[in-house]
């Protein structure tokens, strides 16, 4: 068995420690990276990098469609795993059918962690003061899933930097699916690191996952309107679909 690992990037200083990371495993993998800026170092055989100016979520969509294998991990370049995570998780997926399996985000602490979501802007979800929900079932950070399910579910093209995986976490459980988070396996962000959660909240990400599936502070049984999904096409490199910002074509 082998997992697709897929990423988009501005910053291929960190890719070296993200192989790193994932090559901690027995796993086989291989990995995709997405985005303007090209590699620095040569890389390794299991690994290609795609050269493309569209927006975040459709290059994470390019990434996970030149992958391969039936399972499917999406990481951030500043992510770094646990030795073993990948095999873990693997362990856990194959047992089950329409799942999401997720580490122990640091950040978080725990699984029970998982399970609460911020009912505000973006730039307030470090407020430790910001109004919160208990959900019935836990939210991944850079979920494994099975390729069928990612297909299946799509990513919406009304997002513009980040939050889809999110968004699509929602619709995997409003179908039925079960969401697990791996207690022995821990992710960590590289500290000191820019990522595109401060767009979000510019953006309108977050507050696009809450319109869609919380309502009176609950979640919904189905999302408010229909995923209305990216498409592979002869301009999904060049031409980014649905709303974006002008630094994005």
């Amino acid at each position: 068995m082998e997992i697709g690992v897929y990423c988009t990037s501005i910053r291929p200083h960190l890719w070296s420690d993200l192989y790193k990371s994932l090559s901690r495993n027995n796993t086989n993998f291989n990995l995709c990276i997405t985005g303007p800026c090209p590699p620095i170092e040569p890389l390794p055989g299991n690994v290609k990098y795609i050269q493309t100016n569209v927006k975040p979520p459709q290059c994470n969509f390019i990434a996970a469609n030149n992958t391969k294998g039936d399972y499917i991990l999406n990481v951030t370049d500043d992510i770094r795993y646990s030795d073993g995570a990948l095999d873990n998780l693997l362990r856990v997926i194959v047992k089950e059918s329409n799942t999401i399996v997720s580490c122990v985000f640091s950040d978080v602490g725990n699984a029970e962690g998982h399970s609460y979501l911020i009912l505000e802007r973006a730039w307030q979800r470090e407020d430790k003061t910001a109004k919160t929900i208990k959900l019935n079932f836990p939210l991944p950070v850079c979920h494994l899933m099975k390729r069928e399910d990612f297909n299946d579910i799509g990513i919406d093209k009304n997002f513009i930097a980040t939050d889809w995986d999110l968004d699509m976490s929602f619709e995997l459980v409003s179908r039925g699916g079960k969401i697990i988070v791996e207690e022995n396996s821990f992710c960590t962000e590289e500290k000191g690191t820019a990522h595109l959660g401060c767009i979000s909240a510019t953006v309108g990400d977050y507050a696009r996952v809450l319109n869609m599936w919380i309502e009176n502070d609950k979640v919904k049984s189905s999302r408010k309107e229909s995923i209305n999904p990216l498409i592979y096409n002869d301009t999904v490199l060049t031409v980014s679909q649905g709303p974006k910002l002008d630094c994005w074509n």
